[in-house]
């Protein structure tokens, strides 16, 4: 778990090209050649040609060597272009005279001939003739970087304990401090979590310290979590209001932070892992970058909901609820783009009769038991790949 979600690397290391090679041509027709990009992803060997318009296509196969002719209509690039590749089924790419005079053709020189389709694939930055070939060991292949390629089994899910250390958080009528609760609650969650087969909780502070709400979810990223709860206690200036709620992050802040990760070089590399030695290469890919970070977002918007309305159905049964429906709101503990986030507030830490009910421990293990529930039966709809339970 898009993890980069888990579910999302096999789109992102198609899309992006993962290793290729860039070759340049001049531009000075009106459908141009501009470069060629080789690549063998998981799903098999790749080129793809980046033409300035979209060009009509003919292609046919050559034995003795084995080659692939590839006739782009009506445009130019270079009558003597050749490259090799490193790649094992295509070894070399050039030229050679077209059957039509305004015509540019490429001869694909390859190892053995495998069925292969040729398409167009338009992106904002421009349309891109894809020559796709079917791999020939699909079983064999392994994604070789991001999160999915160093899981293991388990469901990895960190728990927040809201607050710590120098920061108290609200504070009771009778002088419950929030942080002690939280992390009481994070550690019973944890507990019932670890016993069950296939999932495992970690914990972003397992102490009475302090840890900033930006650096939690940074947290959560290195332990490769699949999903991040944060525990908090709401407060009130009056003593009534009561009930437990639980938030995702609005879209407003979502799209602020996503537009930052536009603008940051290094958190992308980040969540794109091997992938950005490629973006870094060229401009042109960084369509690419911005779908694949924008598809990433938003599935791991999407998990979140999933995951905090099997929650609420939970927390109805053990408690009073203050907002029965997912609610929003812009929380520095919500903003990492690849990893669903939720936010429990258990309940009105400033209401006497819940702080009394928080400081009972059979009252703190209800709401983790109805935690888990929630989340036990989203995992089992929505396993993350690789994971014991996707099997």
């Amino acid at each position: 778990m898009f993890k980069i979600q888990a579910f999302m690397k096999p789109l992102l290391l198609s899309l992006l090209l993962l290793n290729g090679a860039l070759f340049s041509f001049d531009t000075y027709a009106e459908t141009t050649i501009q470069r060629v990009q080789i690549s063998n992803p998981d799903s098999g060997a790749q080129a793809m040609i980046k033409l300035t318009k979209a060009a009509k296509v003919s292609h046919f196969t050559l034995k003795n060597p084995n080659r692939v002719v590839v006739d782009i209509r009506d445009a130019k690039g270079t009558s003597d272009y050749q490259a090799k590749s490193a790649d094992d089924l295509i070894q070399r790419v050039r030229n050679s005279k077209p059957k039509t005079r305004n015509d540019t053709r490429f001869v694909f020189e390859v190892a053995e001939l495998l069925d292969y389709e040729v398409t167009t694939v338009t992106h904002k930055d421009g349309p891109y003739l894809l020559l796709k070939f079917d791999d020939p060991q699909p079983q064999s292949l392994t994604m070789i970087t991001g999160r999915q390629s160093q899981r293991d089994d388990d469901i990895i899910i960190a728990l927040d304990a809201g607050h710590g250390g120098r920061d108290p958080g609200s504070i009771g009528p009778k002088g419950t401090y929030e942080k002690h609760i939280t992390l009481a609650i994070a550690k019973k969650l944890q507990k019932r979590i670890n016993a069950e087969k296939g999932m495992r909780a970690v914990l972003t502070r397992e102490g009475d310290y302090y840890i900033s709400p930006s650096q939690r979810p940074l947290m959560a990223r290195e332990k490769k979590a699949d999903l991040l709860i944060s525990i908090h206690a709401d407060a009130f200036h009056t003593p009534q209001p009561r009930g437990a709620s639980v938030w995702t992050i609005n879209e407003r802040r979502s799209n602020t932070e996503f537009a930052r990760l536009l603008e940051n070089k290094s958190r992308q590399s980040e969540l794109l892992s091997g992938a950005s030695t490629v973006i870094a290469q060229s401009d042109d890919d960084l369509g690419f970058v911005r779908t694949i970070l924008d598809m990433t977002k938003e599935g791991a918007r999407k998990s979140s909901y999933e995951a905090s309305d099997y929650i609420i159905k939970e927390l109805k049964k053990v408690t009073q609820m203050h907002k029965k429906d997912r609610q929003y709101a812009s929380l520095a503990v919500l903003t990492a783009q690849d990893i669903p986030s939720i936010l429990v507030e258990v309940g009105f830490i400033s209401n006497p009769t819940e702080e009394k009910n928080l400081n009972w421990s059979k009252y703190r293990q209800r709401l983790a038991d109805a935690i888990f529930i929630g989340l036990e039966k989203y995992f089992k709809i929505y396993p993350p790949n690789g994971t014991l339970w996707s099997r």
